[in-house]
């Protein structure tokens, strides 16, 4: 698949989505903003820790990892709320947490969860690849259009563009730089992009600022 078509298919999904692509590609950190959401993002299979901690310290902390659902059930990963039962809109499809088996110490640093979130990204990896309870949050991604449009969703859809031969997207809610005990809005998204260098890919219906 060559770079125009990746671009051409991207922007039918988002604003700056072969940026963002390109800069995911180069194991890069991006800003992604939804309306529902406004998430750093990087690819589960290349992220360091350089990234992971980058992500850690700049959001509340709690990161997840966009999986497709073939891949949760490969790896017999349970749904925290099973989706036959309610589950608020924010929590849908979380997965019980989990380390790696190897190479990890408590599971909780940023060298730990990068290596956890490799782990999750890698075809070959095998169920008992995995400890349960752990660190870091899969999060099931179903095939169905009714998931299209959530943050997950999209997010992987990215990933998936730019690294496909090992499907994730890490990401985490971005933190308000001018109020640490809230979320950033657009506005702040976008000036904290243009502060760090990063590419903001714009995922909402509208790509101005506010929110």
């Amino acid at each position: 698949m060559t770079t125009s078509i990746i671009e051409t298919r991207e922007r039918r999904l988002t604003h700056d989505g072969g940026r963002g692509i390109r800069a995911l590609a180069a194991g890069e950190t991006i800003v992604m903003i939804d309306d529902s959401a406004i998430v750093l993002m990087a690819c589960a299979g290349t992220v360091t820790t350089a990234q992971m901690a980058f992500i850690i310290r700049h959001t509340g902390g709690f990161v997840q990892v966009a999986l497709h659902e073939v891949v949760c059930d490969r790896l017999l990963l349970a749904e925290a709320i099973p989706s036959d039962r309610y589950a608020p809109a924010h929590s849908r499809g979380q997965c019980v947490a989990v380390d790696a088996a190897m190479g990890t110490t408590t599971g909780i640093s940023g060298t730990d969860r990068a290596r956890t979130a490799r782990v999750l990204a890698d075809p070959s990896t095998e169920p008992n690849g995995l400890t349960r309870p752990g660190h870091l949050v899969p999060v099931r991604v179903k095939a169905s259009s009714g998931t299209a449009r959530t943050v997950p969703a999209l997010a992987l859809k990215l990933a998936d563009w730019a690294h496909p031969s090992s499907s994730g997207a890490v990401f985490a809610d971005l933190e308000s730089s001018d109020d640490p005990t809230q979320l950033a809005n657009s506005e702040e998204a976008v000036r904290f992009a243009d502060r760090h260098g990063l590419v903001a890919v714009h995922t909402g219906r509208t790509s101005a600022p506010g929110r």
